[in-house]
């Protein structure tokens, strides 16, 4: 199980959709090929983050999160080792096929997610960093189908996952502090970085509904933007300061947003 759990399956699961609808929003959908192989791979790209990660924060989760593979001596360091790399390699093999930019971006976002459990997560850069890696997830599917539209849930991602990341952090100031990570809650303190994040919320709930009035995604869209993300932004900046229900709301609605798109 430890093999398993050590790449988050439900957060690679959720970049495997976030292509396939940067692939589709807006447009029919179809399945082929192409869009299978391009949800493959960035699903093998977020469990090469992940792993990486778990890899570089041993020490961190020993207080965060002990029951992590690592920390839990469910798999050892040098079987995870290889299996990022594996992970890395097949990821880049299978997106050759893809295309140049396809390709290219594959690239970018392993050296942004080495780079990010290497050095930026230490930093206040850490929160945007994530964000930007998960908007990518959209433009790469938008590569496979030429699809422009992608751009607008790569920027609804930004504003989702930028809020979670400040609300993760908050959670692990225990042990980031003790390891001199600067996260934005350790730099500014809880209360200003809850109110960061509820800014960001609130920019996205005022921003929700654009797509629609300009005509770049119809009537689905809407009612499940304003029957099912809205109560549950609502919901989640009211209870801003229960950080671990207000990381599982923000995920959720994320899942949420992704339907949303598809049915757009």
């Amino acid at each position: 199980m430890g093999y398993i759990s050590i790449i988050r399956p439900i957060n690679c699961l959720i970049t495997f959709v976030s292509v396939l609808c940067g692939a589709w929003v807006g447009k029919k959908i179809f399945f082929d090929d192409k869009i299978f192989l391009a949800g493959i791979t960035g699903f093998l790209v977020c469990a090469f983050g992940n792993i990486v990660n778990d890899l570089l924060d041993i020490e961190i989760d020993q207080i965060n999160n002990p029951k992590r593979p690592l920390v839990a001596k469910k798999i050892k360091r040098n079987g995870a080792i290889i299996m990022a790399t594996l992970m890395a390699i097949a990821a880049v093999v299978s997106s050759i096929s893809l295309g140049l930019n396809p390709f290219l971006l594959v690239i970018i976002a392993i050296f942004l997610l080495f780079f990010y459990s290497y050095y930026f997560k230490k930093t206040p850069f850490a929160n945007f960093i994530v964000a930007i890696i998960a908007g990518l997830s959209f433009i790469f599917g938008g590569f496979i189908t030429d699809n422009i539209i992608s751009v607008v849930p790569a920027l609804f991602a930004i504003l989702i996952h930028t809020p979670r990341e400040i609300i993760k952090d908050i959670i692990d100031i225990k042990g980031d502090q003790k390891f001199g990570v600067k996260s934005l809650p350790i730099i500014y303190g809880e209360k200003r970085a809850h109110q960061i994040a509820i800014g960001l919320i609130l920019l996205l709930i005022c921003v929700a509904p654009v797509p629609y009035f300009f005509k770049i995604l119809n009537t689905g869209y809407l009612l499940i933007i304003i029957f099912g993300a809205l109560p549950l932004l609502i919901y989640t900046i009211v209870n801003i300061r229960n950080n671990n229900l207000a990381s599982k709301l923000l995920k959720l609605i994320m899942v949420v947003g992704l339907i949303a798109f598809i049915a757009g």
